[in-house]
């Protein structure tokens, strides 16, 4: 049988997607729901990491400063653990992509570490898709996702970075 260099290549990166996928473990049962991703520390303001693949571009674009924009108020209405849970959703929904504001809907919001924000988002990665922002609360960092959708940026995912734990 005859090898094909193009399917044996396609089958080499599928293996390593579905080995590198593979190594997620579930939380254990009975642990403490999470807020979000465990996200990697911040690069110093006005740099971006190094992308060796070129994917990530090396200074922040004009689009940025939008999902920025996306990133402070999903926080400001996040960072509200008084409000009763249906007021909170509904201040936190319309910045949130649908299946991230459905997950949102089973947070208690009295179970926010946060009650404001304390500086302004700082990009740290960013594609024309997806912009990775730190924004500063009285509770830690907080690493949030935003992705375009259509015209405006939406939060797909919220975690307080790591650092911000192990303090």
């Amino acid at each position: 049988m005859t090898r094909h260099p193009v399917r044996a290549a396609i089958a080499g990166v599928a293996t390593l997607l579905l080995t590198a996928c593979a190594g997620t473990a579930p939380a254990p049962a009975g642990s403490a729901p999470a807020i979000g991703p465990t996200v990697e520390p911040a690069v110093p303001a006005g740099t971006l990491p190094a992308d060796p693949d070129g994917v990530l571009p090396a200074t922040p674009s004009a689009a940025d400063a939008a999902a920025v924009d996306a990133a402070m108020r999903f926080v400001r209405a996040w960072a509200r653990p008084d409000l009763p849970a249906d007021r909170w959703l509904s201040g936190v929904r319309p910045y949130a992509v649908s299946a991230y504001a459905d997950l949102l809907a089973t947070v208690e919001p009295a179970n926010i570490p946060a009650t404001q924000v304390t500086g302004r988002g700082q990009v740290v990665a960013a594609t024309a898709e997806r912009v990775d922002i730190d924004v500063r609360t009285d509770a830690g960092v907080l690493r949030v996702r935003c992705v375009r959708d259509g015209a405006r940026w939406l939060v797909a995912t919220v975690g307080i970075r790591q650092e911000a734990v192990e303090r």
